[in-house]
Protein backbone atom coordinates (compact mmCIF):
# COMPACT_ATOMS: atom_id res chain seq x y z
CA UNK A 1 0.00 0.00 0.00
CA UNK A 2 1.38 3.42 -0.98
CA UNK A 3 0.71 6.51 0.69
CA UNK A 4 1.83 9.87 1.45
CA UNK A 5 3.78 11.38 4.84
CA UNK A 6 2.06 14.25 6.17
CA UNK A 7 5.49 16.94 6.09
CA UNK A 8 6.48 19.82 3.67
CA UNK A 9 9.45 20.33 5.50
CA UNK A 10 13.31 19.27 4.73
CA UNK A 11 14.28 19.02 8.27
CA UNK A 12 11.20 16.49 9.03
CA UNK A 13 12.60 14.52 6.24
CA UNK A 14 15.98 14.30 7.25
CA UNK A 15 15.04 13.58 11.23
CA UNK A 16 12.42 10.96 9.95
CA UNK A 17 15.03 9.33 8.11
CA UNK A 18 17.41 9.23 10.84
CA UNK A 19 14.51 7.91 12.98
CA UNK A 20 13.64 5.13 10.65
CA UNK A 21 17.41 4.15 9.97
CA UNK A 22 17.68 3.76 14.33
CA UNK A 23 14.67 1.82 14.27
CA UNK A 24 15.50 -0.33 11.53
CA UNK A 25 19.23 -1.15 13.47
CA UNK A 26 17.04 -1.75 16.63
CA UNK A 27 14.83 -4.06 15.46
CA UNK A 28 17.35 -6.09 13.25
CA UNK A 29 19.12 -6.55 16.81
CA UNK A 30 15.50 -7.64 18.12
CA UNK A 31 15.83 -10.10 15.20
CA UNK A 32 19.49 -11.30 15.86
CA UNK A 33 18.46 -11.89 19.51
CA UNK A 34 15.54 -14.07 18.91
CA UNK A 35 17.41 -16.00 15.87
CA UNK A 36 19.56 -17.41 19.79
CA UNK A 37 17.14 -19.33 20.43
CA UNK A 38 17.10 -21.25 17.31
CA UNK A 39 20.36 -21.70 15.65
CA UNK A 40 24.27 -22.31 17.31
CA UNK A 41 26.57 -19.87 17.65
CA UNK A 42 28.72 -21.09 14.50
CA UNK A 43 26.08 -20.82 12.46
CA UNK A 44 24.18 -17.46 14.12
CA UNK A 45 27.27 -16.33 13.06
CA UNK A 46 28.52 -17.70 9.96
CA UNK A 47 24.88 -17.65 7.79
CA UNK A 48 22.47 -15.39 9.84
CA UNK A 49 24.32 -12.88 10.76
CA UNK A 50 25.63 -11.66 7.63
CA UNK A 51 22.25 -11.86 5.94
CA UNK A 52 20.18 -9.95 9.16
CA UNK A 53 23.01 -7.09 8.23
CA UNK A 54 21.88 -7.42 4.97
CA UNK A 55 18.00 -6.59 6.05
CA UNK A 56 19.43 -3.66 8.06
CA UNK A 57 20.90 -2.42 4.75
CA UNK A 58 18.22 -2.75 3.18
CA UNK A 59 15.73 -1.07 5.57
CA UNK A 60 18.01 1.55 5.77
CA UNK A 61 18.02 1.91 1.88
CA UNK A 62 14.00 2.01 2.20
CA UNK A 63 13.82 4.69 4.76
CA UNK A 64 16.19 6.99 2.59
CA UNK A 65 13.90 6.90 -0.30
CA UNK A 66 10.95 7.50 1.81
CA UNK A 67 12.70 10.74 3.40
CA UNK A 68 13.66 12.05 -0.16
CA UNK A 69 10.26 11.18 -2.17
CA UNK A 70 8.17 11.91 0.79
CA UNK A 71 6.10 8.53 -0.08
CA UNK A 72 6.17 5.22 1.59
CA UNK A 73 6.35 2.77 -1.45
CA UNK A 74 6.83 -1.00 0.01
CA UNK A 75 7.69 -2.88 -3.65
CA UNK A 76 11.43 -1.55 -3.31
CA UNK A 77 11.15 -2.98 0.06
CA UNK A 78 9.90 -6.34 -1.50
CA UNK A 79 12.14 -6.60 -4.20
CA UNK A 80 15.65 -6.19 -1.71
CA UNK A 81 13.70 -9.05 0.77
CA UNK A 82 12.78 -11.43 -1.60
CA UNK A 83 17.13 -11.15 -2.74
CA UNK A 84 18.36 -11.51 0.26
CA UNK A 85 16.13 -14.46 1.00
CA UNK A 86 17.20 -16.14 -2.25
CA UNK A 87 21.19 -15.20 -1.33
CA UNK A 88 20.70 -16.87 2.15
CA UNK A 89 19.09 -20.26 0.43
CA UNK A 90 21.85 -20.58 -2.60
CA UNK A 91 25.01 -18.92 -0.52
CA UNK A 92 24.28 -20.00 3.12
CA UNK A 93 23.10 -22.71 5.01
CA UNK A 94 20.48 -21.28 6.53
CA UNK A 95 16.42 -22.66 7.33
CA UNK A 96 14.07 -20.97 4.64
CA UNK A 97 11.69 -20.76 7.79
CA UNK A 98 13.08 -19.04 10.18
CA UNK A 99 15.22 -16.51 7.07
CA UNK A 100 11.71 -16.01 6.09
CA UNK A 101 9.87 -14.83 9.70
CA UNK A 102 12.75 -12.79 10.39
CA UNK A 103 12.13 -10.61 7.16
CA UNK A 104 8.07 -10.94 8.01
CA UNK A 105 9.38 -9.70 11.78
CA UNK A 106 10.68 -7.16 10.09
CA UNK A 107 8.87 -6.05 7.73
CA UNK A 108 6.06 -5.79 10.19
CA UNK A 109 7.80 -3.54 12.98
CA UNK A 110 8.94 -0.82 10.49
CA UNK A 111 4.95 -0.56 9.50
CA UNK A 112 4.35 -0.22 12.83
CA UNK A 113 6.53 2.97 13.12
CA UNK A 114 5.54 4.59 10.39
CA UNK A 115 2.09 4.64 11.14
CA UNK A 116 3.57 7.57 13.75
CA UNK A 117 4.94 9.54 11.57
CA UNK A 118 6.71 11.70 14.48
CA UNK A 119 9.91 12.20 14.03
CA UNK A 120 11.41 12.43 17.62
CA UNK A 121 13.26 9.23 18.67
CA UNK A 122 11.92 7.94 22.60
CA UNK A 123 13.15 4.71 23.25
CA UNK A 124 11.34 4.20 26.81
CA UNK A 125 12.31 2.09 29.23
CA UNK A 126 9.78 -0.99 28.67
CA UNK A 127 11.17 -1.60 25.09
CA UNK A 128 14.64 -2.14 27.08
CA UNK A 129 12.86 -4.65 29.65
CA UNK A 130 11.34 -6.68 26.55
CA UNK A 131 15.12 -6.95 25.57
CA UNK A 132 16.73 -7.72 28.26
CA UNK A 133 14.16 -10.39 29.39
CA UNK A 134 14.64 -11.86 26.26
CA UNK A 135 18.78 -11.51 26.15
CA UNK A 136 18.08 -13.14 30.00
CA UNK A 137 15.81 -16.00 28.53
CA UNK A 138 18.22 -16.64 25.63
CA UNK A 139 21.53 -16.75 28.19
CA UNK A 140 19.53 -18.76 31.20
CA UNK A 141 18.64 -21.30 27.99
CA UNK A 142 21.49 -21.48 25.67
CA UNK A 143 23.87 -24.23 28.07
CA UNK A 144 20.59 -26.25 28.07
CA UNK A 145 20.18 -26.36 24.32
CA UNK A 146 24.12 -26.18 23.27
CA UNK A 147 23.84 -23.03 21.63
CA UNK A 148 26.71 -21.60 23.09
CA UNK A 149 25.24 -18.00 22.19
CA UNK A 150 26.03 -16.54 25.25
CA UNK A 151 28.65 -13.51 24.22
CA UNK A 152 26.48 -12.99 20.92
CA UNK A 153 23.69 -11.95 23.43
CA UNK A 154 26.16 -9.99 25.38
CA UNK A 155 27.31 -7.73 22.32
CA UNK A 156 24.02 -7.34 21.06
CA UNK A 157 22.68 -5.53 24.50
CA UNK A 158 26.02 -3.78 23.99
CA UNK A 159 25.06 -2.59 20.70
CA UNK A 160 21.61 -2.01 21.21
CA UNK A 161 23.22 0.94 24.45
CA UNK A 162 25.26 2.12 21.91
CA UNK A 163 22.73 2.88 19.94
CA UNK A 164 20.40 4.52 21.99
CA UNK A 165 23.21 7.06 23.78
CA UNK A 166 24.72 8.33 20.33
CA UNK A 167 21.91 8.24 17.79
CA UNK A 168 19.48 9.87 20.26
CA UNK A 169 20.99 12.97 21.66
CA UNK A 170 22.29 13.53 18.07
CA UNK A 171 18.68 13.23 16.80
CA UNK A 172 17.93 15.45 19.50
CA UNK A 173 20.37 17.52 18.80
CA UNK A 174 18.91 18.77 15.08
CA UNK A 175 15.48 19.01 16.50
CA UNK A 176 16.62 22.10 17.98
CA UNK A 177 15.93 25.64 16.15
CA UNK A 178 19.46 26.08 16.05
CA UNK A 179 19.88 22.93 14.29
CA UNK A 180 24.09 23.07 14.81
CA UNK A 181 25.09 21.08 17.92
CA UNK A 182 27.91 19.78 19.24
CA UNK A 183 26.99 16.42 17.94
CA UNK A 184 30.50 14.88 18.70
CA UNK A 185 29.37 14.57 22.11
CA UNK A 186 27.25 11.66 21.68
CA UNK A 187 30.06 10.36 19.46
CA UNK A 188 32.29 10.65 22.38
CA UNK A 189 30.63 9.30 24.76
CA UNK A 190 29.73 6.03 22.45
CA UNK A 191 33.48 5.72 22.02
CA UNK A 192 34.16 6.05 25.74
CA UNK A 193 31.32 3.26 26.48
CA UNK A 194 33.37 0.91 23.54
CA UNK A 195 36.05 1.43 25.65
CA UNK A 196 35.79 1.09 28.96
CA UNK A 197 33.81 -2.21 27.73
CA UNK A 198 37.12 -3.41 26.08
CA UNK A 199 39.17 -2.53 29.06
CA UNK A 200 36.51 -3.90 31.93
CA UNK A 201 36.38 -7.34 29.28
CA UNK A 202 40.39 -7.75 29.79
CA UNK A 203 40.44 -6.99 32.70
CA UNK A 204 37.77 -9.32 33.67
CA UNK A 205 39.82 -11.91 31.22
CA UNK A 206 43.17 -11.16 33.74
CA UNK A 207 41.00 -11.30 36.51
CA UNK A 208 39.54 -14.59 36.25
CA UNK A 209 42.87 -16.12 35.40
CA UNK A 210 44.21 -14.56 38.65
CA UNK A 211 41.69 -16.16 40.51
CA UNK A 212 41.91 -19.37 38.96
CA UNK A 213 45.09 -19.46 39.13
CA UNK A 214 44.96 -18.41 43.60
CA UNK A 215 42.39 -21.31 43.31
CA UNK A 216 44.14 -23.77 42.27
CA UNK A 217 46.72 -22.81 44.73
CA UNK A 218 44.45 -23.51 47.63
CA UNK A 219 43.31 -27.10 46.61
CA UNK A 220 47.26 -27.42 45.75
CA UNK A 221 47.48 -26.79 49.48
CA UNK A 222 44.56 -28.55 50.56
CA UNK A 223 45.98 -31.38 48.70
CA UNK A 224 48.37 -31.96 50.85
CA UNK A 225 46.00 -33.05 54.03
CA UNK A 226 43.56 -34.85 51.44
CA UNK A 227 46.13 -37.41 50.15
CA UNK A 228 47.11 -38.28 54.23
CA UNK A 229 43.44 -38.94 55.12
CA UNK A 230 43.01 -40.53 51.92
CA UNK A 231 45.88 -42.97 52.52
CA UNK A 232 44.64 -43.70 56.06
CA UNK A 233 41.10 -44.67 54.10
CA UNK A 234 43.43 -47.47 52.02
CA UNK A 235 45.27 -48.62 54.42
CA UNK A 236 41.76 -49.13 56.75
CA UNK A 237 40.06 -50.83 53.55
CA UNK A 238 42.90 -53.11 53.01
CA UNK A 239 42.80 -54.07 56.63
CA UNK A 240 39.24 -54.83 56.20
CA UNK A 241 39.75 -56.87 53.59
CA UNK A 242 42.42 -59.08 55.00
CA UNK A 243 40.17 -60.07 57.53
CA UNK A 244 37.64 -60.74 55.77
CA UNK A 245 39.96 -62.88 54.21
CA UNK A 246 41.29 -64.60 56.78
CA UNK A 247 37.20 -65.67 58.23
CA UNK A 248 36.06 -66.90 55.10
CA UNK A 249 39.69 -67.92 53.82
CA UNK A 250 41.67 -66.84 50.69
CA UNK A 251 41.17 -67.26 47.47
CA UNK A 252 37.48 -68.59 47.86
CA UNK A 253 34.73 -67.09 46.22
CA UNK A 254 33.77 -64.60 49.30
CA UNK A 255 37.22 -63.31 49.08
CA UNK A 256 38.06 -60.02 48.02
CA UNK A 257 40.78 -59.10 46.10
CA UNK A 258 42.63 -55.78 46.47
CA UNK A 259 42.13 -54.71 42.38
CA UNK A 260 38.84 -55.75 42.77
CA UNK A 261 37.96 -52.59 45.23
CA UNK A 262 40.69 -50.33 43.55
CA UNK A 263 39.06 -47.93 41.13
CA UNK A 264 39.73 -48.85 37.82
CA UNK A 265 41.03 -45.22 37.32
CA UNK A 266 43.11 -42.48 39.69
CA UNK A 267 41.31 -39.87 41.48
CA UNK A 268 40.35 -36.53 39.40
CA UNK A 269 42.76 -33.85 41.54
CA UNK A 270 39.51 -31.43 42.64
CA UNK A 271 41.26 -28.52 40.59
CA UNK A 272 40.48 -30.48 37.53
CA UNK A 273 36.82 -30.09 37.52
CA UNK A 274 36.62 -26.45 37.43
CA UNK A 275 35.79 -24.27 34.67
CA UNK A 276 35.53 -20.59 34.41
CA UNK A 277 32.58 -20.43 31.52
CA UNK A 278 29.77 -21.09 34.09
CA UNK A 279 31.09 -18.65 36.27
CA UNK A 280 30.77 -15.83 33.75
CA UNK A 281 27.72 -17.07 32.41
CA UNK A 282 25.59 -16.89 36.12
CA UNK A 283 27.15 -13.81 36.77
CA UNK A 284 26.12 -12.28 33.86
CA UNK A 285 22.65 -13.76 33.78
CA UNK A 286 22.56 -11.98 37.52
CA UNK A 287 23.56 -8.82 36.08
CA UNK A 288 20.82 -8.80 33.02
CA UNK A 289 18.45 -9.57 35.97
CA UNK A 290 19.53 -6.92 38.04
CA UNK A 291 19.11 -4.59 35.19
CA UNK A 292 15.38 -6.25 34.10
CA UNK A 293 14.43 -5.25 37.77
CA UNK A 294 16.08 -1.38 37.97
CA UNK A 295 13.86 -0.44 34.20
CA UNK A 296 11.13 -1.94 35.93
CA UNK A 297 11.16 -0.55 39.04
CA UNK A 298 12.18 3.07 37.30
CA UNK A 299 9.01 2.31 34.72
CA UNK A 300 6.61 1.93 37.53
CA UNK A 301 7.48 4.75 39.36
CA UNK A 302 7.73 6.89 36.29
CA UNK A 303 4.26 5.24 35.50
CA UNK A 304 3.01 6.61 38.79
CA UNK A 305 4.12 10.03 38.79
CA UNK A 306 2.74 10.77 35.17
CA UNK A 307 -0.73 9.28 36.07
CA UNK A 308 -2.07 9.39 32.62
CA UNK A 309 -5.52 7.52 33.48
CA UNK A 310 -8.47 9.31 33.16
CA UNK A 311 -10.22 10.59 36.63
CA UNK A 312 -6.93 9.57 38.69
CA UNK A 313 -5.47 11.98 41.39
CA UNK A 314 -2.77 11.72 44.04
CA UNK A 315 -1.89 12.97 46.85
CA UNK A 316 1.04 15.76 46.85
CA UNK A 317 2.89 16.55 49.79
CA UNK A 318 4.39 20.27 49.59
CA UNK A 319 8.07 21.17 50.79
CA UNK A 320 6.82 23.30 53.17
CA UNK A 321 3.59 22.87 54.92
CA UNK A 322 0.97 25.27 55.13
CA UNK A 323 -0.85 26.05 58.25
CA UNK A 324 -4.62 25.71 57.70
CA UNK A 325 -6.92 23.14 55.57
CA UNK A 326 -6.13 22.34 52.35
CA UNK A 327 -6.99 20.01 49.54
CA UNK A 328 -4.62 17.05 49.01
CA UNK A 329 -5.05 15.88 45.96
CA UNK A 330 -4.54 17.11 42.37
CA UNK A 331 -6.42 15.82 39.66
CA UNK A 332 -3.28 15.85 37.46
CA UNK A 333 -4.97 14.18 34.35
CA UNK A 334 -7.61 17.10 34.47
CA UNK A 335 -5.56 20.20 34.74
CA UNK A 336 -2.92 18.40 31.75
CA UNK A 337 -5.70 18.15 29.34
CA UNK A 338 -6.86 21.40 29.64
CA UNK A 339 -3.40 22.63 29.01
CA UNK A 340 -2.90 20.67 25.80
CA UNK A 341 -6.70 21.87 25.01
CA UNK A 342 -5.54 25.13 25.46
CA UNK A 343 -2.55 25.06 23.55
CA UNK A 344 -4.12 22.93 20.33
CA UNK A 345 -6.80 25.84 20.02
CA UNK A 346 -3.89 28.49 19.96
CA UNK A 347 -2.36 26.58 17.10
CA UNK A 348 -5.38 26.37 15.02
CA UNK A 349 -6.39 29.78 15.60
CA UNK A 350 -2.35 31.07 15.00
CA UNK A 351 -2.68 29.26 12.05
CA UNK A 352 -5.52 30.98 10.86
CA UNK A 353 -3.59 33.92 10.92
CA UNK A 354 -0.56 32.86 8.68
CA UNK A 355 1.39 33.03 12.18
CA UNK A 356 1.23 28.87 12.25
CA UNK A 357 4.19 26.72 14.57
CA UNK A 358 6.82 25.71 12.49
CA UNK A 359 7.96 22.20 12.79
CA UNK A 360 10.77 21.40 14.60
CA UNK A 361 9.68 24.88 16.61
CA UNK A 362 9.24 24.80 20.43
CA UNK A 363 6.84 26.68 22.40
CA UNK A 364 9.27 29.35 23.69
CA UNK A 365 10.95 29.93 19.97
CA UNK A 366 7.26 30.75 18.86
CA UNK A 367 6.41 32.96 20.94
CA UNK A 368 9.61 35.25 20.25
CA UNK A 369 8.94 34.78 16.90
CA UNK A 370 5.25 36.25 17.31
CA UNK A 371 6.66 38.93 20.11
CA UNK A 372 4.74 36.96 22.38
CA UNK A 373 6.30 37.39 25.76
CA UNK A 374 5.42 35.80 29.42
CA UNK A 375 7.02 34.30 32.58
CA UNK A 376 8.88 31.65 33.01
CA UNK A 377 6.21 29.75 34.81
CA UNK A 378 4.34 29.56 31.96
CA UNK A 379 6.50 27.75 29.68
CA UNK A 380 7.86 25.31 32.97
CA UNK A 381 4.27 24.30 33.11
CA UNK A 382 3.50 23.77 29.42
CA UNK A 383 7.23 21.76 29.29
CA UNK A 384 5.97 19.89 32.39
CA UNK A 385 2.91 18.70 30.56
CA UNK A 386 4.57 18.19 27.06
CA UNK A 387 7.59 15.89 28.17
CA UNK A 388 5.69 14.23 30.48
CA UNK A 389 7.90 15.47 34.01
CA UNK A 390 4.51 14.77 36.27
CA UNK A 391 1.23 16.52 36.51
CA UNK A 392 0.37 19.92 37.04
CA UNK A 393 -2.20 21.62 40.15
CA UNK A 394 -5.62 22.83 39.05
CA UNK A 395 -4.10 26.19 39.94
CA UNK A 396 -0.95 26.13 37.53
CA UNK A 397 -4.07 24.73 35.04
CA UNK A 398 -5.93 27.74 35.45
CA UNK A 399 -2.92 30.10 35.28
CA UNK A 400 -1.94 28.52 32.05
CA UNK A 401 -5.39 28.83 30.22
CA UNK A 402 -5.95 32.71 31.48
CA UNK A 403 -2.45 33.52 29.70
CA UNK A 404 -3.12 31.91 26.73
CA UNK A 405 -6.52 33.21 26.47
CA UNK A 406 -4.85 36.31 27.19
CA UNK A 407 -2.09 35.90 24.05
CA UNK A 408 -5.04 34.80 22.06
CA UNK A 409 -6.52 38.11 22.59
CA UNK A 410 -3.16 40.10 21.75
CA UNK A 411 -3.10 38.61 18.31
CA UNK A 412 -7.00 38.83 17.39
CA UNK A 413 -8.12 42.67 16.58
CA UNK A 414 -11.70 42.00 16.85
CA UNK A 415 -13.10 44.20 19.24
CA UNK A 416 -16.68 44.66 20.82
CA UNK A 417 -17.64 47.54 18.22
CA UNK A 418 -16.58 44.78 15.62
CA UNK A 419 -18.75 42.35 17.19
Amino acid sequence: MEYEIRSSSTDFQKLLTMKLCFLAGVESLFAFLLMTFLAPRNQLLSDYLPLIMLSFLALSVWAVIIGRSGKVIPLPLYGMFALILLVGVFFFLVNLVFLAGVLVYLYWRMNSHLEEMEYSIEISSGAWVIFLAIAAASMMTSPMRGMENGTPVIVTIFLYLLLTVSVTPIQRMMSHESGKGPYYVPLMLMGAIAGVAMVLGLVSFVLMQVVYWILSKIFWVFSFAVDPIYNAIEHLRDLVTSLFNEMYGGGGEGSLEKGQVEAEEPPLPLSQGMSLDWLVMVLSIIAVLLIIVYFYVRRKGSDAAKREGKGFSVHAYPDNPVEGTQSSDYDYSHADDRIREAVTEFERFSHSRNAGRNVNEDLRAWFVRLGLEDEERFFIIYEQVRYGRGGVSPEDGDFFVRRMEVHTSAMSPVSEKEA
